[in-house]
């Protein structure tokens, strides 16, 4: 198999992976969706809290998960890595490396971002009163 169509074929899939996390949080979003309207239109207690689940789902919580997109990456790149190492052979190994930086940088850049946003809440709760 031609290293082209082994990377090509890892790009499909995970483009199709990526599409069947998004259908099922668009369900999940639906789901959610819909039990609201049912609480609303019963005049339920339950409504403020389902209002505030849904601005966590939608991104507007605290915990966006970065760190552990970015510990997965850095796994997925040391992974790339380590397979173009095992082959030993210098054209894979060369395609290899450029292969697993992206996802090993993307990583880094995702816990950073975790860690500096973490310390500026800490932070900030620090400083009230």
């Amino acid at each position: 198999m031609p290293i082209t169509q082994m990377f090509s074929d890892m790009a499909v899939g995970i483009i199709l992976l990526c599409g069947f996390v998004y259908v099922i949080r668009l369900i999940q979003a639906w789901l959610l969706h819909r039990t609201l309207r049912e609480a609303i239109g019963r005049d339920s207690p339950m409504s403020p809290v389902l209002i505030d689940k849904i601005g966590q789902s939608e991104g507007g919580g605290d915990d966006s998960g970065d760190d552990r997109n970015g510990l997965v990456l850095i796994a997925v790149g040391l992974a790339i890595l380590g397979m173009a190492l095992i082959v030993n052979d210098p054209d894979w190994i060369r395609y290899g490396i450029g292969a697993s930086l992206f996802p090993i940088l993307v990583g880094l850049v995702l816990l950073g971002r975790h860690l500096w946003l973490r310390r500026t809440d800490e932070r900030s709760l620090a400083a009230r009163p």
